[in-house]
């Protein structure tokens, strides 16, 4: 979509979105996760991946007809799902590298 390394001031953001900045601002304080960069004057800056969320919220937002609170509550779970999905596949991982030590350990008792 845009470099990753990309900032975009609220202005330009809500002309990307299709919303107006009083809606970024109020998402902003709904969506926790979605933390914008700010300048020592308080101006805030959406990287390219505020801007891929941004998105998807006004896609549950507006296509899906989540209300604010139930779009709150589907990334809430899809997040937990997502840590949950990450912690099972560093487990199995890890499963199979003490497996492969066993049997590294078994040949080599075998062997000496």
């Amino acid at each position: 979509m845009y470099d990753d390394n990309s900032y975009f001031t609220i202005s330009k953001t809500a002309d990307l979105i299709g919303v107006r900045s009083h809606v970024l601002r109020f998402w902003e304080k709904k969506f926790l996760s979605l933390n914008p960069k700010k300048d020592i004057s308080g101006r805030r800056f959406y990287s390219s991946s505020d801007i891929k969320f941004l998105l998807f919220i006004k896609k549950l937002l507006y296509v899906d007809g989540f209300t604010i609170k139930g779009a709150v509550n589907f990334i809430i779970e899809q997040n937990k799902n997502k840590t949950t999905n990450e912690e099972e596949c560093v487990s199995d991982e890890i499963d199979k590298a003490l497996n492969l030590l066993k049997q590294g350990t078994n040949l080599l008792n075998k062997n000496l």
